[in-house]
């Protein structure tokens, strides 16, 4: 493989990476709005409980947080890609690859913490939903 395909292969992989997240962070956001408007809407038949307001709060928090997480491991994962194919671009000697390690690791933990905030936000909504079951 030559070094011009080498370096169309991360901008390519940049761009990809970008398209999957975007996806998946548009399909939760899809998800969770049609939760939320289910809660407000339902209002009229019985008012939520305290609980109920509490875990609608965190579970919206918690998608915010998870969609914000998730924008910034892209741009990070855009930009890594990208610092990588300019890299290639340079002769051998001058290739430094200190700046990868670190936009991975960042883009590591940025993925464990949207892991945490996605599987919070999840766990609240189910719960509210099952307390909206049992209650109707």
């Amino acid at each position: 493989m030559s070094k011009r395909d080498e370096i169309f292969k991360y901008h390519e992989l940049a761009k990809d990476a970008g398209n999957r997240l975007r996806s998946y962070i548009l399909s939760v956001s899809s998800g969770a709005t049609g939760v939320f408007f289910l809660a407000l809407t339902a209002g009229g038949e019985w008012a939520l409980s305290t609980p109920e307001k509490w875990l609608l709060v965190l579970a919206l928090l918690a998608f915010v947080v998870t969609v914000g997480l998730c924008l910034y491991e892209l741009r990070i994962d855009a930009k890594r890609f990208f610092a990588l194919a300019k890299k290639l671009e340079k002769p051998d000697e001058d290739q430094r690859w200190d700046e990868n390690e670190k936009y991975k690791s960042k883009r590591y933990w940025l993925i464990h913490a949207s892991y945490v905030t996605l599987g919070a936000a999840i766990c609240a909504t189910s719960i509210y939903l099952v307390l909206a079951i049992i209650g109707s």
